[in-house]
């Protein structure tokens, strides 16, 4: 599933495109994927701007937004005036610009979802705190731990406290901090909560720059593969040595995902 690195490197490139684009209609192929919840209507509307927050892409209209959750295998691509070069084989949805380009819906699978709002956050008032927002502080990070009683991994995968991480980058935040995944929360000294918040956000910085990683089906929006799977340390990586310590990465199934996790290197707070 696409996480905050890949999301957030298709609205980088969207920005490019779409602000000012007037939409001219919508082509439904999959009724399940678009879901509209708004009475104003989408035709005719220009695109001003794009946001994110966690998972989530927003589109704001002149009168409403649309919010994209590209869940295990959705692609948002943009398709230049009477260019063929994306493969559309799984379109699920278009909007068509007047000027004769096109935002796509790819989407394998079919879980992904566009929501038409009239406000974002109608959707998204029970998500966190974006991961890499600025005004989240170390601080702040430390006192939300305390207050869970949920394992660490949980934690950040819940997307209640702090959105945009998933297993990926959950799992390489962790290893770099010397957290185990298992460790619960509130148990988790300052010092170390310290640490995996600066070790997130310098994972998630890092991905970013590296166009995000592409395990399956993630492309950004030109429909290119992203870089940072290149640079896993631990997840994936079961079977090889740590590169701290040499011991053997282990995964388990833990908060219902694959982990990937170094019993040497890694801290239990139980």
């Amino acid at each position: 599933m696409p996480e905050l690195p890949e999301v957030e490197t298709v609205v980088r490139e969207l920005k490019s495109y779409l602000p000012g684009r007037k939409i001219k209609n919508i082509t439904v192929h999959w009724h399940k994927s678009f879901v509209n919840n708004c009475s104003v209507q989408l035709e005719d509307q220009s695109i001003q701007s794009l946001g994110r927050r966690g998972k989530y892409i927003i589109i704001y209209l002149e009168h409403s937004v649309l919010i994209v959750h590209l869940r295990m295998t959705g692609q948002l691509l943009f398709q230049q005036k009477n260019s063929s070069a994306i493969r559309t084989n799984h379109l699920r949805v278009a909007f068509n610009f007047y000027n004769g380009s096109a935002l796509l819906f790819n989407d394998v699978r079919k879980f992904g979802r566009i929501y038409h709002m009239k406000q974002a956050d109608e959707k998204l008032q029970n998500v966190g705190i974006d991961a890499v927002d600025p005004t989240l502080t170390a601080s702040e990070f430390y006192r939300m731990l305390q207050s869970s009683k949920m394992n660490i991994k949980a934690f950040l995968l819940s997307q209640r406290f702090v959105a945009g991480m998933g297993n990926i980058y959950v799992d390489e935040s962790l290893f770099r901090a010397g957290i185990h995944p298992a460790s619960i929360s509130a148990k988790i000294t300052k010092a170390s909560a310290k640490r995996l918040f600066d070790e997130m956000r310098r994972t998630l910085s890092f991905a970013i720059e590296n166009m995000g990683s592409t395990i399956s089906d993630y492309r950004d929006a030109n429909g290119k593969v992203g870089n940072a799977q290149n640079f896993f340390v631990v997840y994936q990586q079961q079977g090889k040595p740590c590169v701290n310590c040499g011991k053997t990465i282990t995964k388990i199934k833990h908060a219902g995902r694959g982990t990937h996790f170094c019993g040497q290197c890694q801290k239990l707070y139980a």
